[in-house]
């Protein structure tokens, strides 16, 4: 698996573009590939990554749609992967994606919402890419700077689902990655601080070698913050 950067010389409807309908590829913005690969990563790195292995690992994929990072962590080998989503529309796109990609067999689809949901046995990695205000997507969605989210209720329900996950999604041992499309810290390294605080969790720096191309975005917590112009050269506007 791995990324490419489509040029100037594909342009229209992506729909139109080859492979679209063999369901070779995926649309995803460079930065939003990063959390699956970390967690990826990171259980290749505690468990090994033969197959062997990785067909006894269980993962989720919180707040799932549209699919592109249970498609990543689906390409990436675990046994079993169960994305979650509590929009019923949403579900059905991560759904028709997850078919396009010929991967939906491979994957428990679950409309519930995840604060809710309790899995038949504790899981051995989860992502958790919470609910946001999404102003790390201003550079292409620049309305979503002139709205005035609700962002005492976004941030508790970013602490319950959290916290859910960690006490009963989790397995003791097992690895969780939280991401927003934030730039605000209340959302993001204030509710990992809040999650550490409680007691049973710890973090683990991330890697260079999880982020390729993004290890200048590591900061000295060893967590990841991307902002526009950590990558060189035409790739500086990455969001």
């Amino acid at each position: 698996q791995g990324s490419i950067r489509v040029g100037t010389s594909l342009k229209g409807d992506v729909k139109s573009w080859p492979g679209y309908d063999d369901g070779t590829w995926w649309v995803q913005d460079a930065s939003s590939t990063l959390p699956a690969l970390v967690l990826s990563q990171a259980l290749y790195d505690k468990n090994g990554s033969d197959e062997s292995v990785l067909s006894d690992i269980n993962v989720v994929d919180m707040c799932a749609a549209p699919g592109g990072k249970t498609a990543a962590l689906l390409s990436a080998g675990f046994g079993r992967v169960t994305a979650i989503e509590a929009n019923a529309r949403r579900s059905r796109r991560l759904v028709e994606n997850l078919e396009r990609l010929k991967l939906s067999e491979k994957c428990q689809v679950v409309v519930e919402e995840g604060q809710n949901w309790i899995p038949s046995e504790k899981v051995h990695g989860i992502l958790v890419d919470v609910p946001c205000s999404a102003t790390g997507t201003g550079a292409r969605r620049p309305d979503v700077l002139r709205r005035d989210p609700n962002l005492k209720e976004l941030l508790t329900i970013q602490e319950i689902l959290t916290n859910h996950c960690a006490d009963n999604v989790l397995d003791e041992g097992g690895l969780m990655v939280y991401a927003t499309c934030s730039i605000l810290k209340e959302e993001s390294e204030d509710q990992v601080h809040k999650l550490i605080k409680r007691g049973s969790m710890e973090t683990l720096p991330i890697q260079p070698h999880e982020v390729p191309g993004f290890e200048g975005a590591i900061d000295e917590n060893g967590w990841l913050r991307v902002l526009p112009g950590v990558l060189k050269g035409d790739l500086r506007s990455t969001d």
